[in-house]
């Protein structure tokens, strides 16, 4: 009588939590919109970073990018074009950045939309590829463009606390805009404060991007023990059915 009892205050439990707790269809809608949103805010950050960066380098062509500059380059009033390279790869790698994470956007778009998932191994290893990518460039241009303004400012501040006038159109404000010759007239660029901004969010867009990707592991991990708790029920439901046939 207690044994009876005991298994229907068992099963009521089961059914009342079944009730509450998300089917596995909305577990995965969940996951999805999840890393649809900080993909977007991943996205949003990374558009922010390459857009600063195009504006304070002249789109990494010429004349205005001024990072990793040394003592002698900003002594060489001759020299116009310092390590333009350097600026088109903080500005190549944010824009690959963009692309893995416009990719990575519209697939989780078309989960969220249709409950289209990827199944294969080959395609969810291919996105995680993507994922990691992401995470690199975007590192890759924190790094450069965090370092390279660093040197530059340095170099500019070695020079003036040692008492030389380095022989270029201005001296580099660090955490603001730049005027010829001291002027304080129209400012160009670059503009400390904006590298600075730009650095601060391809680091926050890689930090977006790493959280889309646990959340995408973590998806993956759930639907992975879904499928097997199910292939267990059914075996057992299998051998259930055989032992009552007997």
């Amino acid at each position: 009588m207690h044994i009876k009892k005991h298994t229907a205050h068992i099963s009521y439990f089961i059914i009342i939590t079944n009730s509450i707790m998300p089917s596995a269809d909305n577990m995965k809608q969940i996951f999805s919109f999840a890393s649809l949103v900080i993909l977007f805010l991943s996205l949003g950050a990374a558009g922010t970073s390459l857009g600063l960066l195009q504006a304070n380098t002249n789109n990494g062509v010429y004349a205005i990018c001024h990072f990793f500059i040394s003592y002698s380059q900003a002594m060489d009033s001759d020299l116009i074009n310092y390590n333009v390279p350097t600026c088109k790869l903080s500005i190549a790698s944010a824009t690959i950045a963009i692309i893995c994470l416009a990719l990575l956007t519209a697939i989780e778009l078309i989960s969220v939309s249709f409950k289209i998932y990827v199944k294969t191994l080959i395609a969810k290893i291919l996105q995680v590829v993507i994922f990691v990518g992401s995470i690199l460039f975007l590192l890759i241009t924190m790094i450069v463009v965090s370092a390279g303004w660093g040197k530059t400012c340095a170099t500019y501040k070695n020079i003036t606390s040692s008492g030389g006038t380095p022989s270029s159109l201005f001296n580099i404000d660090c955490t603001g805009p730049q005027y010829i010759y001291g002027s304080r007239g129209s400012p160009f660029p670059p503009n400390g404060a904006e590298i600075i901004t730009a650095a601060v969010f391809a680091g926050v867009g890689a930090l977006f991007a790493a959280g889309a990707l646990c959340v995408y592991i973590a998806q993956q991990q759930y639907i992975r023990s879904n499928d097997e708790s199910f292939f267990s029920r059914e075996l057992s439901t299998n051998m259930e059915s055989n032992d009552n046939d007997d």
